[in-house]
């Protein structure tokens, strides 16, 4: 399965889809939603490194599991394990 997902590609990030952070900062002032599963999002892996995955599950103590569209080529939460909803950076609206 080829990435959906290329090198060029534009997407559209809505940054204030889950909550409200300021740039600097590492935590959510205020959260008003939380990421379903098959929501495309945004956000920092364990190693600081900026992807786009989707949402396959919530799990306990605020985290997600998150998965690429390519599995058998994605490194995602099968790797580095589940994310905290803190490390999101916004949600993808167009791809």
């Amino acid at each position: 399965m080829a990435p959906a997902i290329t090198s060029g590609s534009i997407l559209v990030v809505n940054k204030l889809a889950y909550g409200l952070r300021f740039p600097w900062s590492e935590d959510y002032l205020l959260w008003w939603a939380i990421p379903k599963p098959g929501d495309v999002v945004v956000f920092y892996t364990p190693c600081r490194e900026i992807v786009v995955k989707r949402c396959a599950e919530l799990t306990e103590n605020h985290t997600f599991m998150a998965l690429g569209d390519n599995s058998l080529q994605s490194y995602d939460s099968r790797a580095y394990g589940p994310i905290p909803l803190n490390n999101i950076l916004g949600k993808v609206l167009l791809r």
